[in-house]
């Protein structure tokens, strides 16, 4: 009696766990509508038993069940082979919609290809993302893209010794066309810590960089695992995103690509330290914009390197966003980047910055910045909330909070001011409605403009004046 008791108490509990819910479905209407005029639409997954992999429903999809089946499909169609896949004839290389079934999808990745190069000699691996493509997966708990596979490289570290590793990203652009492209409602793992060990071959694997002349990008609903910057705690000229949108036409600057997207995003677990010193992911950031204009919005980053910022933006609104324990929550500081707006966001526990602007040379600007209402939450010792570091001006700095709880207060700073480098300076900057934590130290004692700035009614978190930062002229808040 006692084995047929525990044999029932085993089923029953093994009965539980069988109850237990998957995560919800999401289906894009992308991949339930009817098909938009001049787009092809397919279906991957598991061939269903008896079916024909027509491609053309989730019921019956293509064979996507090994890294080498996925990849062709996407790749036979995205270099202009013009091939037949289930029930679909001469599929055109733009203009795709990919609907991913639930399930882990193993792929190569970008692997080798290199925008107006190709792949290396002799390579067909992989694959690539074309103009207006989308791709749809069920639901960020149900399918999952995961890189199976890195290229090895040569790098140089920061003494110029060189060093071997690799490099891989799970979505890239297949040329400076491709414009267009959305992903959503799936989770990629980056992989870093089944592709190498600790100690091994340091690896910078992304999760999606959009690269193009135009934008209109849209990443949402996704998350991102695994990804890592080893190479980029090396040397900093490696650093790397887990997502990245990019736009290459230096000439036509940011206006060239604009409409670009980031919402609902979160990125979590990097990459495990590779060498001593190093955080996790290595030189590894979140999400960054490049040379484009755009949103980013309601996105979530932990624990890695940088948790959002960018070079050579304009126009680009960060808001409603959340980074934890990242040593940097928000940097910029390279380029020419005007007109940002950084509001609403969260910078919790960095182990080193809240929000970084500022540097470069004396002919780069940070011009027309509006950095309100965000929070930061200081707990490290010797981190500091908000840094400018030349080259900031006519911004406003409005409403913000900045708190401490946790650490050595005393050594943790609000606001730090100074040039980083000869001929960099702060000017012409409003410091309005900001509450700072009475215990956090107001630092412009090496910023020579700092009677350029207005400032008003900035308190402590009781309401009360900062001594070390009251109000000056009104005439300097015209």
């Amino acid at each position: 009696m006692k084995f047929a008791f525990t044999v029932f108490f085993v089923s029953l509990a093994l009965a539980f766990v069988s109850c237990k819910p998957l995560a919800p479905k999401v289906t894009s209407q992308d991949c339930l509508a009817a098909t938009p005029a001049n787009f092809t639409r397919i279906y991957i997954g598991t061939p269903a038993h008896g079916g024909q992999q027509s491609g053309t429903s989730f019921d019956d999809p293509l064979d996507g069940t090994t890294a080498a089946k996925f990849d062709t499909i996407l790749r036979s169609i995205v270099e202009g082979q013009n091939p037949s896949w289930g029930a679909q004839r001469n599929i055109a290389s733009e203009n795709l919609i990919v609907c991913l079934a639930s399930g882990t999808f193993q792929t190569e990745g970008q692997y080798d290809w290199t925008i107006g190069v190709s792949h290396a000699q002799d390579s067909v691996r992989g694959f690539t993302v074309g103009k207006n493509w989308k791709i749809h997966g069920s639901g960020t708990g149900r399918t999952t893209l995961r890189l199976a596979s890195f290229v090895p490289d040569n790098f140089l570290d920061s003494m110029g010794v060189p060093f071997t590793g690799g490099r891989n990203v799970a979505i890239g652009t297949h040329s400076e066309e491709s414009s267009g492209v959305e992903v959503s409602d799936l989770t990629i793992d980056a992989n870093h810590d089944h592709l190498t060990a600790p100690g091994g071959l340091p690896l910078n694997l992304a999760g999606i960089v959009l690269r193009s002349r135009q934008g209109g990008h849209w990443v949402h609903d996704v998350n991102v695992i695994g990804s890592s910057g080893d190479a980029g705690f090396m040397n900093i000229i490696y650093e790397i995103s887990a997502i990245q949108i990019w736009g290459t036409d230096l000439v036509s600057g940011p206006r060239a690509s604009t409409a670009n997207v980031v919402e609902n995003v979160i990125i979590t677990n990097p990459g495990q330290p590779m060498r001593s010193g190093s955080p996790p992911g290595g030189g590894m950031d979140g999400i960054s914009v490049n040379n484009v204009g755009g949103e980013i919005r309601n996105n979530d980053v932990e624990r890695y390197f940088i948790a959002y910022g960018g070079w050579a933006m304009e126009n680009v609104w960060f808001h409603d966003n959340i980074s934890r324990d990242t040593y940097y929550g928000f940097n910029a500081d390279s380029f020419n980047n005007v007109g940002i707006i950084l509001q609403s966001n969260q910078f919790i526990h960095p182990a080193r910055y809240g929000i970084v602007i500022g540097g470069g040379t004396p002919d780069r600007t940070f011009d027309k910045w509006n950095v309100l209402r965000n929070v930061v939450k200081l707990n490290a010792k010797e981190s500091t909330a908000i840094i400018l570091r030349g080259q900031v001006q006519n911004s406003a700095f409005t409403e913000n909070t900045i708190e401490s709880d946790g650490g050595t207060a005393h050594d943790q700073v609000a606001i730090f001011s100074y040039p980083s480098g000869s001929g960099l300076a702060n000017f012409n900057n409003t410091f309005q409605d900001n509450h700072l934590d009475k215990a956090l130290t107001v630092d412009f004692s090496q910023d020579p403009n700092f009677n350029t700035n207005c400032r008003f009614k900035n308190r402590d978190l009781q309401g009360n004046p900062r001594q070390d930062f009251p109000d000056n002229s009104p005439i300097m808040c015209r």
